[in-house]
């Protein structure tokens, strides 16, 4: 067989067949792609029909207050029958008691979306005593706001908990139902903090990253499952509602960017969910806004940012507010135009003339996972360059390999077992390593774990490990490595996310949250470093690799692999270094796929889908 093969490989008239089925292929994409496009612009102009809603069983999590109330009450007057969900039986008793007075279908269960088991067991009984939920609306969540370094750990798992976890836990409770039934539309919200970084918000925009990466690749799994399910997704991004979860808001504009009432952000919600919008932004124009800054240096957007001022003060003591008259206003307005002409121009000349990469000989770099992959190349070229390097893993004996294979070149290494999901262990090992080495100033959160089949067959621990692993593990580290850095005034965190990080992909679900997360929490602690009032001089580099032939991509496909083919560990770890010692924010690796995500993002999602199907490039199941 692989004979005939290879002899068919090398046929001109096989490669011939293939050359005209890519063209037609092409001819096809751009056909579809030219008609999503006028669609969408003519959607913009003449919105779809809503979809009536007056049969469908519509569950809503945190309905005791808030949206939740508003959600309830008003899809019970378009007629659905409503079921309430909350951990605080009383308020979610009043909603309950609300919808009925006016002459509406609604049933009230108490409700810990922390607790998976409990959510199975209530899901039954809903199922039994009101019918299968069609409409599922994760609208539960909590919002710490102070700075990361004073957050705990019960505070940051318990965000994670509600704001992440509790989603996979309904989704695989009551997807199933859904796609047997053939109808079903799950509203997640998000945030504006999922669209962009900010300070005092490090845990709570990581988490609504995630929350974007589940739904993008969740939405991607199901459209390539042979079954064709009509199942819809609809991801949400309000801005600042007024609801008391937003402690101590401020804004600069408060016409153009006054909080948003909690009935209002109800009705936009349930406009786009009935719409079949796969995103939608309360206010609206936030998502074209953001898209538009993407496309920018990330200093424009620092800017923009800036001039608009918004956001939330901590809700500790002692946090400043600013004032504002006309005459600042005026000078901010054409400070802000003349830096965003400069900081393009300069970004261009950056493009075809790369800054200096920095020395770091001097510095001591701190890599995990430098057992095997990616981690040990970076430790090996790191240690190349002079730099000396401390490798943290949790299996010994690779990571003792590791640092004899530098020690064997020559170069400077340590190796401390550690795992990277044990908060305390992490702690003890830092004051190790300050003790025998010095102060860390290059932090390379490399560890990592990748699941890869469909979210019904991810166990919880699946679950809960990769978040662990490629989530908790960075707050536990940051927290940790920061506070020297800071104190040094010289420090660089590099995070590994994903390609993933950027577009979700079938058969990563979990992962695909989980590299969102990353991307989320660095673009906020960037924020939060660049407004603290020490300016201190940490930079921040975020990795989004495609696949890398490390072992984690266990069944890889890809149809064009000479296009896109899986990248070496020696060039993974070449390009990281690189960007970080060039003071790159973000680097893909290839380095066009981020400039590519960022054009394709301007277009319609149905149009980014063609070019997905047209690549053909992902992992299959390892089932």
């Amino acid at each position: 067989m692989p004979q005939q093969d290879n002899a068919g490989a090398t046929n001109p008239g096989v490669q011939l067949y293939n050359v005209l089925l890519i063209l037609v292929d092409l001819a096809v994409f751009w056909i579809k792609a030219a008609v999503n496009i006028v669609m969408s612009i003519v959607h913009l102009v003449v919105p779809p029909e809503p979809e009536d809603v007056s049969r469908d069983v519509v569950l809503i999590t945190g309905a005791g207050h808030g949206m939740g109330k508003c959600l309830a009450l008003q899809y019970a007057a378009l007629g659905s029958t409503v079921v309430c969900a909350d951990i605080n039986e009383k308020s979610n008793a009043e909603t309950v008691a609300e919808v009925k007075r006016l002459g509406g279908t609604a049933f009230g269960f108490g409700l810990d979306v922390t607790n998976r088991q409990q959510i199975i067991d209530v899901t039954k009984q809903i199922k039994e005593k009101v019918g299968v939920v069609t409409i599922l609306v994760n609208n539960a969540g909590i919002m710490p706001t102070h700075p990361l370094l004073q957050q705990t750990e019960a505070e940051i798992r318990k965000t994670f908990e509600i704001n992440v976890m509790a989603h996979f836990w309904l989704i695989q409770s009551l997807l199933p139902d859904m796609i047997a039934k053939n109808r079903g539309r799950i509203v997640a919200l998000s945030s504006i903090a999922g669209l962009v970084g900010f300070k005092n918000l490090v845990p709570y925009c990581g988490t609504k990253y995630a929350v974007r990466g589940i739904m993008e690749s969740l939405a991607e799994e199901l459209r390539a499952d042979p079954r064709k399910p009509d199942v819809r997704f609809t991801s949400i991004y309000p801005y600042m509602v007024d609801t008391g979860l937003c402690k101590r808001p401020h804004t600069r504009f408060p016409s153009m960017m006054k909080m948003v009432k909690p009935e209002e952000a109800a009705a936009a919600i349930i406009d786009a969910q009935r719409r079949g919008l796969v995103e939608a932004s309360i206010p609206k124009y936030l998502l074209y806004l953001n898209t538009f800054m993407r496309n920018f240096p990330l200093k424009n957007g620092q800017l923009l940012g800036d001039f608009l001022d918004t956001g939330l003060n901590s809700d500790l003591p002692n946090a400043g507010i600013k004032i504002y008259n006309l005459i600042i206003l005026l000078v901010d307005i054409v400070v802000m135009l003349v830096r965003w002409i400069y900081f393009t121009l300069e970004s261009i000349y950056l493009l075809v003339v790369p800054p200096k990469p920095v020395d770091v000989s001097k510095d001591v770099v701190l890599i995990t996972g430098a057992g095997h992959g990616i981690g040990r190349s970076l430790a090996q070229q790191y240690a190349a360059l002079g730099a000396t390097v401390v490798c943290v893993d949790i299996n010994d004996k690779m990571n003792q390999e590791t640092v004899a294979a530098i020690k064997q070149q020559k170069g400077n290494a340590f190796g401390y077992v550690c795992d990277v999901t044990n908060r305390e262990q992490i702690i003890e090992v830092q004051k190790t390593v300050k003790q025998q080495v010095g102060v860390v100033t290059i932090l390379v959160n490399n560890a990592g774990i990748m699941p890869t089949h469909p979210l019904f067959q991810q166990t919880e621990n699946e679950i809960r490990k990769t978040y662990e692993i490629n989530v908790m593990a960075h707050f536990w580290m940051l927290q940790t490595y920061l506070p020297d850095m800071i104190q040094k005034n010289r420090g660089f965190i590099v995070a590994l996310s994903s390609i993933a990080g950027l577009i979700g992909l079938n058969n990563l679900v979990p992962y695909c949250g989980s590299k969102y997360a990353v991307r989320g929490i660095m673009e906020s602690l960037a924020e939060e470093l660049r407004q603290d009032p020490r300016k201190p001089a940490i930079r921040f580099t975020s990795v989004y690799p495609y696949m890398v032939d490390t072992g984690l991509c266990k069944k890889p496909k890809m149809r064009f692999p000479s296009l896109m083919g899986l990248v070496k560990p020696d060039e993974a770890a070449a390009a990281i270094i690189d960007g970080q010692r060039r003071g790159l924010e973000e680097v893909s690796i290839p380095k066009y796929l981020i400039y590519l995500n960022a054009f394709v993002r301007c277009f319609p999602g149905k149009a980014a889908n063609l070019l997905r199907d047209f690549l053909d490039s992902g992992v299959e199941s390892d089932l």
